[in-house]
């Protein structure tokens, strides 16, 4: 899925500045002390398409978080004269590793049948989403 990934950014954590990743938004407000938190970011994006990757590494260089975006568009026309790029499908998973080794999962589809405020399924799995 990211064969042409064109860049490749690291940046730190809160404790050193801004990080580029808000790896806690979609994680449920009662586990953010039960998973490893990163201390740096590998950042990876698509060309061809609206995709990216992000990987949070722990103190130990261990890989503790994963989140990967996906974004289908369609060409949509309202008079048929202009057209634009509009989304029509939008997957992301977003994981954290726990102390265990195991990851909490979450899982969001929203699309065209699916509403647009979509609720992301959690689960818990022993190796991390690829």
């Amino acid at each position: 899925m990211f064969q042409t990934l064109c860049s490749s950014v690291e940046n730190a954590c809160p404790g050193r500045g801004r990080a580029l990743v808000a790896w806690m938004d979609e994680l449920p407000s009662d586990l953010v002390g039960l998973v490893v938190p990163p201390v740096r970011f590998s950042i990876q994006r698509d060309t061809e398409i609206v995709a990216d990757r992000s990987l949070g590494i722990d103190a130990d260089g261990l890989t503790c978080f994963c989140a990967f975006r996906h974004v289908q568009t369609a060409l949509r026309s309202e008079d048929d004269e202009i057209f634009y790029e509009a989304p029509i499908h939008v997957e992301t998973v977003t994981a954290w590793r726990l102390p265990d080794h195991r990851w909490l999962t979450s899982h969001k589809v929203i699309g065209e049948t699916e509403p647009m405020c979509g609720e992301p399924r959690l689960s818990v799995c022993t190796g991390m989403p690829r």
